[in-house]
């Protein structure tokens, strides 16, 4: 709930009508703030009321004097009520029709505040002792969301003697175009003393309804044919009966609305939306319907039609209830362009006694210049883009499924402007009619020639975005392009389709991977997998796993499909049975190769078969390719640790660096890597006759949590006959912050034997460990570096303007000035700027 600040205290609706909505009103002469007394007449007891700290008490007395309310009865207060009473509250009588009074009772309230209002009265005389409570609330503060807030409201009406008082609401989905509007009201009845549903308010101020434009709505001759796409459509009323106002434009003249307020219905409405592309040259309206009965109908003879910015006066000459089916036409005296109209009913052919008479409207039609215009028609004139073409897209938009269908079909002869506004009209369509539309335009965009790397059109990331929109209602034009579709475009399809129904996307993509094109199935494979993440697919991929259905597969489709599963493979139902199908001895190459992916997973899982498969790959596969796969897996599961610390001995030089490099991943996911591990590792650094194997080696241990024994075996690998090597130590000792090393790490970064690219990362790693022993000499580097005439000295130079970057000396911007200056080279200049900049660890 949140107070509504856009209403005042008092709001005029019609003539005479005030609104108390977040204030009290002023108070009648002779009203106390505190209590009041409202005497005994017309055949009414007397009522004293008080308001205090307390709350509200009320007393009901014979006669006036000496009626005091301090013996009274308290009255009931809602939550938050106390709170405003407390603070203050101003009590008036209100006289009805025929004299009876009410005592009003207004807290709190104020600049955008809201009040709590209490309608009390003392009962007829004979008709008890006890105090009546005719409504409690709070006026002036929004309930509900937004869009759909709503707001107590009472009304004071003056009559010729008294007023009327009515309670209701304002809802901000419910107006007259815009203008607030009560609905759901209740009056008070001064016969019985009691809040009677169903009054009716006129929601038009009486100076809008003085300056509106007066128009006659005189008989029309002969029928005419209604608009093959019509333009109003009822969207909200105040009241109905049965709750049937949508009647009014339905095309059935049989069908009506009546307001379901008794009499004539003064200030009862309903809204329609329009389209301010399409000018309203005139209305057709049917009061009576041709045949239909309508119980206690009677017909309006004043009622205005309200746009957000102009109101109309439309006059009835004659009783149209008298004329069944007969047309009254308002022509109007310029075209009207909005998005909303209402009709607001005022007076009727009716006594103001008629209780049942209901004033009622059997159907509301506009004209407009495309009245006759079929919607082919409609398509056509979108060509162009113009004015008229905009106003033929807002009535296709309103033409529901015949005028979807017809712009889909004259799509394809529309230039790009038309095109651009059917697509408005074909994006408003339910997703059963635009999604086939939209995959065909997203297979015609695939289907052109481009350049390789050239943009994506417009039309289709519109289309995808539509069909992305559209959910799983686009799965059934989607899978047909997976099944029937050619190259990019299956594989687009392919995609698409496993985003936005995974579930359907399952079987479509299993069937998919039995292609002979090794490319397509890769693509059609890594769409699965995108699916099989999603928890909707997991039943669809357990019917895929069933043991028959699964054997009926080739071997090639079943190993993908198990390998698509990735690291869910252990929740899917089926999984463990399928992977031990396919992992038998005697298995080929190919199968041992492919399912140790799958394997690593299901092991991690806890399967024994699985790892058992694993375990035997890594040790004794004859071939060494099987066994670099199954030590590149193997860090998945963690109880394989020791199984890859053994194979770091593998003689063959790929297996130990696939070791190396799984080694590197496990570790890199702990905290505190095991001891094992680390000395695994540097033993790999240390001893490995191969620069590559060294090489990972090193960055592995750099990567992970920093170690005594792995930085001592970095520093160790600052001697390497290798400078790769020698650079990859450096970077984990300056990641590291090893600064037991600084020594030897110094030697190297002053060390003009050495390559550049070692000194670099060497001054690079100083810096991480923000020494700052070498700042000065960085300072002469970076200095040199615009007129430095070697790649050499290019290369120190910048890394020395970087390791200054990372320090950040305070007096670095003076270090660097000279790099600053136009004349320097633009590179360089870039380089100090970013040096400055840049984010420094150093204190």
């Amino acid at each position: 709930m949140r107070l509504r600040t856009a209403l005042p205290a008092l709001v005029t609706l019609a003539t005479g009508t005030l609104v108390l909505a977040t204030s009290e009103a002023a108070p009648e002469p002779g009203t106390s703030k505190d209590s009041i007394v409202a005497p005994a007449v017309a055949g009414q007891q007397a009522l004293a009321v008080r308001a205090s700290k307390a709350g509200i008490v009320a007393r009901v007395c014979a006669k006036e004097a000496d009626c005091d309310a301090a013996s009274g009865a308290t009255i009931e207060l809602p939550g938050g009520a106390l709170d405003l009473v407390a603070k203050g509250a101003k009590l008036e009588t209100r006289t009805l029709a025929g004299g009876r009074q009410i005592v009003r009772v207004v807290a709190g309230g104020g600049a955008g505040g809201a009040s709590f209002v209490a309608l009390l009265a003392a009962p007829l005389a004979g008709k008890g002792d006890a105090p009546i409570t005719l409504w409690t609330g709070f006026t002036g503060l929004a309930k509900g969301e937004h869009g759909e807030e709503r707001v107590s409201v009472l009304v004071e009406e003056p009559l010729e003697k008294g007023v009327r008082i009515v309670v209701g609401e304002q809802r901000d989905d419910v107006t007259v175009c815009g203008r607030p509007a009560l609905v759901s009201a209740r009056e008070v009845d001064p016969q019985t003393m009691t809040l009677k549903r169903g009054a009716s308010v006129q929601n038009l101020s009486g100076k809008e309804r003085a300056e509106a434009t007066k128009l006659v709505a005189p008989p029309a001759p002969g029928d005419k044919p209604r608009p093959l796409v019509p333009l109003l459509v009822a969207r909200t009323a105040s009241s109905a009966v049965g709750k049937s106002f949508a009647t009014l434009t339905d095309g059935d003249p049989e069908t009506t609305w009546s307001e379901a307020k008794t009499g004539p219905g003064r200030g009862e409405f309903v809204t329609f939306s329009s389209a301010s592309e399409v000018p309203i040259t005139s209305l057709d309206i049917v009061v009576r319907p041709p045949k239909a009965e309508v119980a206690g109908g009677v017909a309006p003879k004043r009622i205005y039609l309200a746009t957000p910015e102009k109101l109309y006066e439309v006059s009835f000459p004659e009783d149209a209830f008298k004329k069944a089916g007969a047309r009254y036409e308002v022509k109007l005296p310029a075209p009207i362009a909005a998005t909303c109209l209402s009709v607001v009913l005022d007076a009727a052919y009716a006594p103001e006694s008629a209780a049942d008479a209901r004033v009622t409207i059997a159907e509301i039609t506009a004209r407009t210049a495309f009245d006759e215009s079929s919607p082919e028609a409609l398509v056509g004139a979108l060509a162009g883009g113009s004015e008229r073409s905009k106003g033929a897209a807002a009535l296709l938009a309103r033409g529901g499924s015949a005028a979807v269908k017809a712009t889909i079909q004259g799509y394809d002869k529309l230039d790009d402007a038309g095109k651009q506004l059917a697509e408005g009209v074909i994006d408003a369509a339910p997703c059963a009619d635009q999604a086939p539309f939209w995959t065909r335009v997203m297979q015609a965009e695939l289907e052109k020639k481009r350049p390789k790397h050239a943009p994506e059109e417009p039309a289709l990331v519109h289309a995808r975005d539509r069909l992305r929109r559209c959910g799983r209602a686009s799965a059934a034009s989607l899978a047909e392009l997976v099944a029937k579709g050619e190259g990019k475009v299956r594989i687009e399809a392919a995609s698409e389709l496993s985003l936005i129904a995974p579930a359907e996307a399952i079987p479509l993509l299993v069937d998919a991977l039995a292609i002979p094109d090794d490319a397509l199935r890769r693509e059609f494979r890594g769409s699965l997998a995108h699916a099989a993440k999603s928890e909707r697919a997991l039943g669809a991929l357990g019917v895929e796993l069933e043991k028959e259905r699964f054997a009926g597969r080739s071997e090639v489709a079943r190993i993908d499909l198990l390998r698509a599963l990735g690291a869910r493979i252990g929740l899917v139902p089926g999984a463990r049975e399928a992977f031990a199908s396919l992992a038998t001895e005697g298995a080929s190459f190919r199968t041992r190769y492919l399912l140790l992916g799958p394997a690593a997973d299901l092991a991690r899982a806890g399967d024994k078969g699985a790892e058992a498969f694993l375990v035997a790959a890594l040790r004794k596969d004859p071939d060494r390719h099987v066994r670099m796969r199954a030590a590149e897996v193997a860090y998945r599961a963690p109880q394989l640790l020791p199984l890859l610390l053994e194979a770091s001995e593998d003689p063959e030089v790929r297996v130990r660096d696939a070791v190396v490099l799984s080694l590197g991943a496990r570790g890199r996911s702990d905290e505190a890597p095991p001891a094992a591990l680390v000395t695994t590792l540097g033993k790999r650094l240390a001893q490995d006759p191969f620069t590559f194997v060294r090489t990972n080696a090193a960055r592995g241990l750099g990567e992970m949590p920093s170690t005594k024994a792995g930085d001592a075996a970095l520093a160790a690998a600052l001697g390497d006959a290798s400078p790769e090597v020698r650079g990859r130590a450096l970077d984990g000792l300056g990641a590291h912050q090893a600064t037991a090393y600084l020594g030897p790490i110094r030697e190297l970064a002053a060390n003009d034997e050495e390559f550049v690219d070692v000194r670099a990362r060497a001054m690079l790693a100083l810096a991480a460990m923000c020494d700052r022993s070498q700042v000065d000499a960085w300072t002469k580097l970076a200095r040199n570096t615009p007129v430095a005439m070697s790649e050499r000295e290019r290369t120190l130079g910048a890394a020395a303007i970087a390791a200054l970057g990372d320090i950040k000396p305070q007096d670095l911007r003076a270090r660097l000035a000279p790099l600053l200056d136009p004349k320097v080279p633009r590179n360089v200049r870039e380089l100090a700027r970013a040096a400055l900049e840049a984010t420094s660890k150093c204190k």
